[in-house]
């Protein structure tokens, strides 16, 4: 016959608790991304650098009504954006061009943003940004 061991729950329901509680802290919000971002650098594997003199002015304005305006390596885009909180990806797609690239928030406060981009070939690049 099989021992039954007698089971604490208490410390169980705690740590599902505490991983569910974690989960909700990091969780990028549509209302923490919509403001005006100046671009500060880019990080490429694990080595982050400042901006190069001529893209000092580049910068990321997200609008509350869906727009959006980006001056990335001096190119202007504009036009809308749509944000899986989710997943924390951000899709951006320009009107003139009808393209659209997609970055992933890795982390977001009041005074700074991350932004992951994966290239074609796998290369992920993290732009730093700051507020305006």
């Amino acid at each position: 016959m099989l021992k039954r061991f007698p089971i604490n729950w208490r410390p169980a329901i705690l740590i599902i608790f505490g991983l569910f509680s974690l989960s909700a802290i990091g969780q990028v919000t549509t209302a923490s991304i919509t403001k005006e971002w100046t671009y500060a650098g880019k990080e490429e594997f694990g080595v982050v650098r400042p901006p190069a003199s001529e893209f000092k002015d580049d910068h990321l304005n997200i609008n509350v009504d869906g727009t959006f305006i980006m001056l990335k390596e001096g190119k202007q885009w504009s036009g809308k954006w749509v944000f899986q909180e989710k997943s924390a990806i951000l899709l951006l797609t320009d009107l003139k061009t009808k393209k659209s690239i997609s970055y992933t928030i890795k982390s977001v406060n009041e005074t700074q943003l991350v932004a992951e981009y994966q290239s074609p070939d796998l290369v992920r690049t993290k732009y730093h940004f700051s507020r305006k």
